[in-house]
């Protein structure tokens, strides 16, 4: 059941007990218990009577406790089913010298104080629960004007913050989009992307916005700000779709004030633009703003929108070129080593010459056991050590490559040297990386396993430096 306030909305009141006839359960429940209860006491201990002649009779006890407990309607219920069940077990016939009137006192007086003490004190209970009510209602009118006024603070306080955040966008200085624009000028495709989300936020202030990528024949949400639990917001859209078409196909930037963009944006955003390869004109991802302020979507948000776009465009087009050429690289610019791309390569020449010379070479691979037990700073610190090892640690015929792009594995090929030598050259490395150990940092698990060319893979050595 509801309850309506003026100016709020419907509050939840408590439900109405169970009624039998419009009596309470539990009272009309308990009235029979105790009947129940009470006759087979008087059936087994006193005289089988009804107490008819104990004074004070114990059903008054029943009648003034529904009629406290529940109410006048109950407690009249509980002085009814009493008397009747006292006269049906007990009625008293009347003597010849009786007088009618006393006779009917004796029948009748009880019955008559029950209902009456039932009347009382269930209308004084009648009261108080009237009371209550008012109370209970008062209580709910001021709980409700309480979160109205609340509502209307944390809504004027929403407003304020606009405000204020709108001003500050207008007043935003140089050095802020300097340090705004800083953020895309990076070689890594995925900060690129974290930095132009930064950027979109530094610049337009939306609420929500997003990047996705291109990955084959559909667009992939590759980063995202201000999207909550709630929201239905697509993740995908494969290249059957109107917003797929739009921003890959035909290269459009996307503004749901004109009803033809909004009916291909189909509530999934406000602006969408393409990121495009500034040389070739290739869409490499897209640029989506899902929700800002009324008073931002304006001509000059679109143009500047655009324009981001085809910015963070150019600077993924030149980190993507960069990644490539860094994986295409044979010795990595950072720990003078090979580079794990270059190893097969490497490989399988020194297995033809080793087979045609008759000379041994054998690999030896070290790997760090379970670097993700340590935190952040500590796996940095430990992966330059062991790099420094190996790169310091290697002869002037040896060759040291990477394994994959963890820094946490290496494998050094050792020519001219059989498993017994090489183990020689695991004891120097694994000497050299302890040293290579800042002090206090205690000891980390280190993996070595050695291997001929050509020839099966050698056992584990596995040490704890």
């Amino acid at each position: 059941m509801q309850q309506r306030s003026a100016g709020s909305e419907p509050v939840a009141t408590p439900p109405r007990a169970a009624s039998v006839f419009g009596f309470r359960a539990t009272a009309v429940a308990e009235l029979a218990v105790f009947l129940a209860i009470a006759l087979l006491i008087d059936r087994f201990a006193f005289d089988g009577d009804a107490f008819f002649g104990v004074s004070p009779h114990p059903f008054w006890l029943i009648v003034l406790l529904i009629a406290c407990q529940y109410g006048t309607a109950e407690g009249l219920l509980a002085a009814v089913v009493c008397s009747g069940v006292m006269l049906l077990v007990h009625f008293p016939e009347r003597a010849l010298a009786d007088d009618l009137y006393a006779h009917l006192l004796s029948v009748l007086g009880r019955p008559l104080a029950w209902a009456s003490a039932a009347v009382v004190f269930g209308e004084l209970r009648m009261r108080q629960l009237r009371e209550r009510d008012q109370l209970r209602q008062s209580l709910t009118v001021s709980e409700e004007r309480a979160r109205t006024i609340a509502a209307a603070y944390e809504r004027l306080d929403d407003i304020r913050e606009q405000l204020e955040v709108r001003v500050a966008g207008q007043l935003r200085s140089v050095l802020s989009m300097y340090q705004a624009a800083k953020a895309v000028e990076t070689m890594e495709p995925a900060r690129v992307l974290l930095g132009a989300i930064d950027n979109v936020r530094a610049v337009m202030s939306p609420h929500k916005c997003s990047i996705f990528v291109l990955s084959g024949d559909e667009l992939q949400a590759g980063i995202q700000t201000g999207w909550g639990a709630r929201d239905k917001l697509k993740r995908r859209f494969r290249s059957d779709t109107a917003l797929f078409r739009a921003v890959v196909g035909e290269s459009r930037v996307l503004c749901a004030a004109d009803p033809d963009d909004e009916k291909v944006l189909a509530g999934e955003g406000v602006l969408a633009g393409p990121l495009v390869h500034p040389d070739t004109g290739e869409v490499r991802g897209m640029l989506k703003i899902e929700d800002m302020g009324f008073l931002g979507l304006n001509l000059s948000t679109v143009e500047l929108f655009r324009a981001v776009c085809d910015w963070v465009g150019a600077f993924y087009a030149n980190a993507q070129r960069y990644r490539r050429g860094q994986l295409e690289r044979a010795v990595d610019s950072d720990t003078q080593l090979y580079a794990a791309s270059f190893y097969p390569r490497i490989a399988d020449v020194m297995r033809d010459l080793s087979r045609r010379a008759g000379f041994a070479v054998t690999l030896l691979h070290l790997t760090l056991d379970d670097p993700y037990r340590l935190d952040r700073a500590q796996r940095t610190v430990v992966a330059a050590a062991l790099g420094r090892a190996v790169l310091a640690g290697l002869r002037d015929t040896d060759m040291a490559f990477e394994r994959g792009d963890t820094g946490y594995s290496f494998s050094v090929m050792l020519p001219l040297a059989d498993p017994a030598q090489a183990a020689v050259a695991g004891q120097r490395l694994e000497q050299r990386f302890t040293s290579e150990l800042p002090a206090g940092m205690g000891a980390v698990p280190l993996t070595l396993r050695y291997e001929a060319l050509p020839g099966e893979a050698a056992p584990e050595h596995a040490r704890d430096d």
